[in-house]
């Protein structure tokens, strides 16, 4: 790692930041994407496992190991290293399945992987099962990456406090640690989807080689690195169009935004000459943004001696219309929220009836009051998945005072809104956010209270035209839709009450129990990726178990018993 010398802070080399996300990848997909691979050392720490997890395979494992090592450029009269390899495969796999160990399967599969070629059908067609399961449990990794953000970060400017230091050095370090941190934080990310980019290559490889395909241009080479080389050509051509498709956008919208500049320029000038022509009302939207989209930011002036320029990573929003997400079909939605929420009905209606002869999503600005546990804060998650639009999670028990507004330009980590921050990051004009625990924010306001900077945003009006502080610069933020959590209305002042629809969000009852049991179910199955209909309903000892430990309320609790009894029951269930 590299030392900025007008800063003193690390800089996050890209390479540094993929050697740690790496890890983090199931272990078939990982050795797909080790562009450090070297085979025959693989091949050598693979046989250490398969001994230690089934030390009767090892004889077989040597011998596959020696016979792949001496197989460099192995004759094709010779079948040893093909023999070989099917014998440990096959050993594995009977192992797997009495012993009922996946591991083991796991370990068949890399040997498969580290010693076929992409010529060999029958050894894509074993992996893409495998590969494609490992890609969809991908989607828990961004909430690992934070702690290694903050791992990093004490590695490279040590504890995050002190014993001894002066209030000015105090406050530079936490703005230098805001800043490593930060670095840090987008770094991984940008590692995380570069790699799962290239392990979705890797995917579509085995399966189109499963099916018979070809990859002339690498005929004999080895499968490891033959997958994710293969399915870059394979998508190449789609990246190509998205790419010249999204070029095309751009150049139509700053096409459009030239001709409203010229118009606007020639109206002024008109106007100076002959004051009495009526001028346009303001409210009238520029003819050339396209139905359905908003301009939210028209233009940012940088500061020329920034370190960094304020607008990077907002490019895509800024000067360029903006699209909003449209409303779905509404009897399909509440159905599927009727069927996750059966004791909630009344609030998804509630909520629903804000989208009743809208063309685009846009609520009023709501406070979900319940108990804790009662399923507010998923129910919003739900609410945004289903409607496809990105939710955006503030919580305010640790938002640091008004940040959620933004932070002024003149601090070295200043921020835009969240608001733009979540435009930015989805794409769309209208995401969703979600203010978890919104009665738990910090009262004093040393920093600026939430609850104060929350206030501006909420009002359409006041919104239409925010002046961003990071940015300095009025933005729109008006079809921002804004949904909060609280357990008690007590702490929030009065301004705050005034702005926001309360919705009472119902506990549920040892009534709901036996609706709820499906789509806890369906939750289980989709967290450990898994197709639903293979996990079998509860019959009825087993909903009698539940019922004993469950009488209503949390649907934490619930979703806890309800695993427990599914893993009881594999746990049971007869050996194959």
């Amino acid at each position: 790692m590299a030392f900025s010398t007008t800063s003193h802070l690390p800089l996050i080399d890209a390479e540094a930041a993929r050697r740690l996300v790496l890890p983090l990848f199931p272990r078939r997909l990982r050795t797909c994407l080790d562009t450090g691979l070297r085979i025959p050392a693989a091949r050598q720490n693979l046989v250490l496992d398969i001994v230690a997890l089934v030390p009767e395979a090892a004889a077989l494992a040597r011998a596959w190991s020696g016979n792949a090592d001496a197989g460099n450029d192995p004759s094709p009269s010779d079948p040893s290293p093909v023999l070989a390899r099917h014998a440990l495969t096959q050993f594995l796999d009977h192992h797997a399945v009495a012993w009922d160990r996946p591991a083991a399967r796991s370990l068949a599969d890399l040997v498969t992987l580290l010693s076929c070629t992409v010529d060999d059908a029958d050894a894509s067609a074993r992996l893409a099962l495998p590969l494609w399961l490992e890609f969809e449990a991908l989607s828990d990794l961004p909430l690992k990456l934070p702690a290694i953000a903050e791992v990093q970060t004490a590695i490279g400017l040590g504890p995050a406090h002190g014993s001894k230091v002066d209030d000015d050095d105090l406050v530079a370090g936490s703005e230098a640690r805001q800043m490593l941190l930060d670095a840090w934080n987008e770094a991984l990310r940008e590692a995380l989807l570069i790699l799962t980019g290239s392990a979705g290559n890797a995917v579509a490889a085995a399966a189109v080689l499963s099916r018979g395909g070809t990859c002339e241009f690498m005929i004999g080479a080895p499968l490891v690195p033959g997958l994710t080389r293969f399915g870059e050509r394979l998508t190449l051509s789609v990246a190509d169009s998205a790419k010249q498709g999204e070029r095309r956008r751009r150049r139509a919208a700053e096409r459009a935004l030239q001709r409203s500049d010229k118009r606007l320029r020639e109206l002024k000038a008109s106007t100076a000459a002959s004051p009495p022509h009526p001028v346009p009302p303001a409210e009238t939207p520029p003819r050339s943004i396209p139905e359905g989209h908003v301009l939210v930011v028209s233009e940012v002036q940088d500061t020329p001696d920034r370190k960094s320029s304020v607008t990077r990573g907002y490019e895509g929003i800024i000067g360029r219309p903006v699209p909003l997400a449209p409303v779905p079909d509404l009897a399909a939605l509440r159905a599927a929220l009727a069927f996750e929420f059966p004791y909630a009905v009344d609030v998804v209606d509630r909520l629903l009836v804000d989208l009743v002869g809208r063309n685009d999503v846009a609520f009023r600005p709501t406070l979900i009051l319940g108990s804790p546990g009662a399923g507010k804060s998923r129910l919003v998650g739900r609410l945004a998945h289903h409607l496809a639009v990105g939710l955006w999670r503030v919580d305010a028990t640790r938002d640091s005072g008004a940040s959620i507004g933004g932070t002024d330009r003149r601090w070295s980590t200043s921020e835009p809104a969240h608001p733009l921050m979540a435009i930015a990051r989805y794409g769309i004009a209208n995401p969703l956010i979600l203010v978890d625990e919104l009665e738990k924010a910090a009262a004093r306001s040393d920093h600026g209270r939430l609850w104060d900077s929350l206030l501006p945003l909420l009002e359409a009006e006041t919104a239409r035209a925010y002046p961003d502080p990071a940015f300095q610069a009025e933005v729109d933020l008006s079809h921002v839709s804004w949904v909060a959590t609280a357990n008690a209305m007590d702490p929030l002042p009065g301004p705050l009450r005034d702005r926001l629809r309360v919705l009472e969000m119902p506990a549920p009852g040892i009534e709901h129990l036996e609706s709820l049991v499906a789509p806890v179910l369906a939750g289980i199955a989709e967290s450990r990726g898994l197709d639903p209909r293979l996990l079998a309903a509860l019959d009825g000892e087993e909903i009698a178990l539940v019922r004993r430990g469950w009488r209503g309320g949390s649907i934490r609790r619930l979703s806890r018993l309800v695993e427990a009894v599914v893993t009881a029951r594999e746990a049971l269930s007869p050996r194959h």
